[in-house]
């Protein structure tokens, strides 16, 4: 064979094993990277962007308590508060009465507003009055207040956002707050990572970008004063609020 035809066809079979489909080149560590994070299993909006700064803050106690001082703490039951249900109830007549010119009756719109509002007070009166949040020596539950006299408790079902039982250890929960104030919580909030990390909501997640875990929310149907108390007392962790004077500091 003589040189040259020996080098076409040298050319000829390589070309032909590189653009075979039965061949797979070799990726390299960047394009397998890149594939993938490109997998359903790895959404990238499942973890929430920290904001600026987040990262560098760790989640800090108010108090840490010892181990003795949390076997010898007893178990609390928060006393429930019907501040949110009385508020949402008595916008209903204000709905209802509304009309855009201010000057006539009740409109179908205002009605049917109201009616809402009312069956939404009446669902908040039921859940303070049967759900109870107890805190026990290493983590806080969500219980149901079942019998003729509602005086025996009974474990809620499972979470139905994470499909877990609706109790979390303290050394869990990595921050936790009321929305709009402690003064007025509608909305009540923690995080924790005790959840197992692929069951997390990546919708949830995006109301608080503060380190990686489950966000839950519940309303503010018991004595929020009292439930952050016990949350300071057994040394849960929130994200650190900065001071006036840390801010002065920094600059």
């Amino acid at each position: 064979m003589k040189p040259c035809t020996a080098a076409s066809f040298l050319l000829f079979t390589g070309s032909a094993m590189a653009f075979s489909p039965n061949r797979i080149a070799p990726l390299s560590t960047t394009q397998l990277a890149v594939s993938n994070s490109l997998l359903p299993n790895s959404d990238p909006y499942d973890k929430a962007i920290p904001r600026k700064g987040e990262h560098q803050t760790k989640p800090v106690a108010t108090y840490t308590p010892s181990w003795m001082e949390r076997l010898t703490m007893p178990n609390v039951m928060i006393e429930p508060d019907y501040f949110l249900t009385i508020g949402v109830a008595l916008l209903c007549p204000l709905i209802i009465w509304y009309h855009p010119s201010y000057t006539e009756g009740p409109s179908i719109i205002g009605v049917s507003g109201g009616l809402f509002h009312l069956l939404f007070a009446a669902l908040l009166g039921v859940q303070t009055r049967r759900v109870r949040c107890v805190f026990e020596k290493d983590a806080f539950e969500f219980y149901n207040l079942k019998g003729p006299g509602l005086q025996r408790l009974e474990i809620k079902p499972d979470n139905y956002v994470a499909g877990t039982r609706n109790r979390w250890k303290y050394d869990s929960i990595i921050n936790y707050g009321f929305f709009p104030s402690e003064q007025f919580p509608v909305i009540c909030y923690f995080k924790e990572t005790e959840t197992p990390e692929w069951k997390w909501n990546r919708w949830f997640a995006a109301f608080d970008s503060y380190q990686n875990g489950q966000p839950h929310f519940f309303p503010g149907i018991c004595n929020v004063q009292q439930f952050k108390a016990e949350m300071e007392k057994r040394g849960v962790k929130r994200k650190p609020v900065p001071t006036f004077k840390a801010k002065s500091n920094s600059k």
